[in-house]
């Protein structure tokens, strides 16, 4: 068995909650969540203070890296922005809104590179916005840090083959259409419903119906990942670990265990760590008062190493 040759590394920004939580309250997202994450890792000493790296907010350049110019101009308003976020009204000047996902796209964005330039397993502490597409926004994702954190990896390391596995209980629907000519980068998503039709070679979706429970799931998931990761061969791997398979989850419509979904985590991990592969991990969706303890039950057992 082979080991990252790096201990792991966390992103996170107290920019990833203030934009949000200012405007009240979005459907039933705990805009405290990636707070609560970092406040019980420092609380039980998993991580020491010096190990959270707060990342630089990405640019408007970045953004212009996979969506359109007009898109991007139309971002920096944002009355526009709080229509795609469902916000209530919000003042016509305020810039808290973008500096929210300039951050979170941030951390993604070096969640990445330090993940591939060191080889080993990096968290960001939110981020997973993977509805997005190219010219708009949907699913209260404006913009797509996915994609634009693989971009990135391109520009500063050169043309890779990425796979991004999408484990939240929505369509990865927005990084599908935009790798969509794209073969270098293998979307792989397991979901409910598929969003849109993706014409691509290197892309799977894997349908599961209402109130799947952890044994079907980690069955397809067996099934599939390891025999995706053997014929494609990555050279980087990214995992959406979306917590809104949960039963508990507000949006979902799974039936996964809290050990359930931790397996899930497990096994994305193992089948990356047997092969060396650098992983760059982010958050995805989750919704109610306690989907945050599912993304810090997988950092933790990972710094751990149990």
């Amino acid at each position: 068995m082979r080991f990252f040759k790096s201990k792991p590394c966390l992103f996170f920004s107290t920019e990833y909650f203030l934009g949000l939580c200012e405007k009240g309250p979005r459907s039933s997202f705990d805009c405290n969540k990636y707070r609560k994450i970092r406040d019980r890792l420092l609380e039980e000493s998993i991580v020491k203070p010096s190990h959270i790296v707060e990342p630089e907010p990405a640019s408007w350049d970045d953004f212009l890296l996979v969506h359109t110019k007009d898109y991007v101009e139309r971002l920096k308003d944002p009355m526009f922005l709080a229509k795609i976020l469902f916000l209530d009204y919000v003042n016509p000047f305020d810039t808290d809104i973008i500096e929210f996902f300039k951050y979170v796209t941030g951390g993604t964005i070096k969640c990445f590179n330090e993940a591939f330039k060191k080889n080993t397993v990096c968290f960001n502490l939110g981020g997973g916005f993977h509805h997005a597409k190219r010219d708009r926004g949907e699913g209260f994702c404006p913009v797509n840090d996915v994609a634009i954190g693989v971009v990135k990896l391109f520009k500063q390391y050169g043309k890779m083959k990425v796979l991004i596995v999408d484990l939240d209980y929505h369509h990865g629907n927005g990084t599908a259409k935009i790798f969509e000519k794209d073969e270098d980068v293998f979307t792989f998503s397991i979901h409910r419903d598929n969003w849109d039709n993706i014409n691509k070679k290197n892309n799977m979706d894997i349908l599961l119906p209402d109130r799947v429970g952890d044994n079907e799931y980690l069955l397809q998931l067996s099934l599939y990942l390891p025999d995706v990761v053997e014929r494609f061969e990555p050279e980087f791997v990214v995992y959406i670990a979306g917590d809104d398979v949960h039963k508990n989850d507000t949006f979902g419509t799974f039936n996964l265990s809290t050990d359930g979904v931790l397996k899930r985590d497990k096994f994305v991990f193992q089948t990356t760590r047997d092969r060396g592969l650098p992983l760059g991990v982010v958050a995805g969706g989750g919704y109610g008062p306690d989907s945050w303890t599912l993304y810090y039950n997988f950092i933790k057992w990972v710094y751990k190493g149990d």
